[in-house]
């Protein structure tokens, strides 16, 4: 097995502007140029959801014009605009003159943001497998509401919006890191990417994050085995894949034989990562005799694992993270080796995040793992609403709210379904809650008449409203929590 791998990149300067040039090329008479900026998902607050989803769509649309380049001849290049949790990449590729055309439009629309068309439509927003995780990291953002039906009124207010963060990721403005992309040195300084920026911006100043191992609930997905974050880098890219090798192995061994997903997030300051079962919700005892094996007593992680997830890693894995480094500012390594992954592969055991529950309780006696879970706080009032008790957990309709000085929180019985059919009381409460004092969102449903309210980590809590407001003392035990001041979005059904 090969420790090195070899880039098929180098990058260049004109102008001021970083490019990366990619040797390994398209087929001739093809062409590529890309963008790539230091903006995205996290950086995109609440009151600003699905701006960049409108702006993505709409250059889609806008770049992938029919273009003609001589008499009768027409092209159509093809052309990407996506966001990521720290990124926006803008796209064109296909045959050279059209290529050409549309990146001057490109430019175009940079200068002009009024010629941006308004009747694209956005494109989705990026998921994550764990949001309620994530966002300790982060906040509650576009990344973190992902998972959520929550999308932001359209109307002229949200395109100004649109145009106005246009205008303000320009490259020749200078206000947003970028590096430029293309598969030809040639085109390196092409057009209006040769006019230098207004000045350099700076990296973003980093910042902390709590890498404590962490007990934390997991209200919506219980297949859900553990995240982790380390610092950025190939060796960190790569421990993540043989974590979830050796998560497959502990699997096996409690004879579990499901498919095991690994999302991956890239941060600026971290490389986040969640391991999750593709359709088996392990027990809460099953899930905790899994951690304990995985991260607390194992066994030492055999070189089979480490090199299948070196393997993993290439040319193009090797590109993007020197494109993700050079865009944030930020310094790794770029070449992972066997003793790095361990290394980072320790790192990643060692701030491990669990979902809560009756069994992972007690890890944080045996190994010191925080826990958030629903403060200690006396109620201010607590208000039974009406169930139907023939059937399972509805989230969207509690059994009972809880209002206390600075959190709300909404309560069900647990049940489960016997063989025959009917549901029974298990014994144990099931509670979502969200602070109030720090609420970041607002989103109702009219024809459901469903309220949710988010937290700035994504703790979030639904209202039958109409339930709510038939009783004006809790209505206004609720609505002095400001929440009509936040930040509004419409919630789908």
């Amino acid at each position: 097995m090969n420790d090195v791998v070899e880039p098929e990149h180098e990058w260049e300067s004109f102008a001021g502007h970083d490019w990366m040039v990619r040797t390994a090329g398209l087929e001739p008479g093809q062409a590529l140029l890309g963008l790539t900026l230091d903006y995205g998902a996290v950086d995109e607050p609440p009151a600003a959801l699905d701006t960049l989803a409108r702006l993505c769509g709409a250059l889609r649309a806008e770049l992938q014009r029919p273009v003609e380049i001589g008499v009768g001849d027409v092209a159509v290049p093809e052309a990407n605009a996506s966001f990521t949790a720290v990124s926006l990449t803008i796209a064109v590729w296909g045959r050279r003159e059209a290529v050409l055309r549309a990146w001057e439009h490109l430019g175009d629309l940079f200068a002009e943001p009024g010629l941006l068309t308004t009747d694209a439509t956005p494109i989705s927003r990026p998921g994550v497998v764990w949001d309620r995780d994530l966002a300790t990291y982060v906040g509650t953002n576009t990344q973190t509401l992902g998972n959520l039906r929550v999308h932001a009124p359209d109307g002229e207010a949200a395109w100004q919006a649109v145009r106005a963060l246009l205008a303000r990721l320009d490259p020749r403005r200078g206000e947003i890191r970028h590096v430029f992309d293309s598969n030809d040195p040639y085109l390196v300084g092409v057009g209006w990417t040769a006019q230098p920026a207004y000045g350099t911006a700076p990296a973003r100043p980093p910042m902390y994050l709590d890498r404590r191992p962490a007990l934390l609930p997991c209200n919506d997905d219980r297949r859900i085995l553990l995240s982790s974050v380390g610092v950025p880098g190939a060796n960190t890219l790569v421990a993540m894949r043989a974590l979830a090798h050796q998560s497959i192995r502990v699997l096996r061994d409690f004879n579990v034989y499901d498919n095991l997903g690994l999302n991956v997030v890239e941060l600026r300051d971290a490389a986040y990562c969640c391991i999750h079962l593709e359709e088996r919700e392990p027990t809460p005892m099953l899930l905790r005799r899994i951690i304990e094996q995985l991260i607390h007593n194992p066994l030492p992680i055999p070189d089979a694992v480490v090199d299948a997830a070196l393997d993993e890693f290439g040319p193009e894995e090797v590109a993007a993270l020197d494109r993700h480094l050079r865009l944030t500012g930020r310094s790794a390594e770029l070449r992972p080796t066997s003793a790095g992954v361990r290394r980072a592969y320790d790192q990643l055991r060692a701030s491990a995040h669990v979902p809560l529950n009756n069994s992972t309780r007690v890890l944080a006696e045996r190994y010191g793992y925080i826990v958030w879970d629903v403060p200690e706080e006396p109620a201010r009032m607590e208000v039974a609403l009406p169930y139907d008790p023939d059937r399972g957990i509805d989230i969207a309709h509690p059994e009972s709210l809880r209002v206390s000085e600075h959190t709300l929180a909404a309560l069900w019985q647990e049940r489960r379904r016997d063989d025959d059919g009917a549901w029974r009381l298990t014994g144990h409460t099931s509670v979502r809650w969200a602070d109030m004092s720090r609420l970041q969102l607002t989103s109702y449903d009219a024809d459901s008449q469903v309220l949710m309210l988010v937290d700035d980590r994504m703790r979030h809590v639904f209202l039958p409203w109409d339930e709510v407001a038939a009783r004006p003392a809790l209505r206004a035990e609720i609505e002095r929590f400001g929440i009509w001041r936040a930040p509004r979005a419409q919630l789908d059904d």
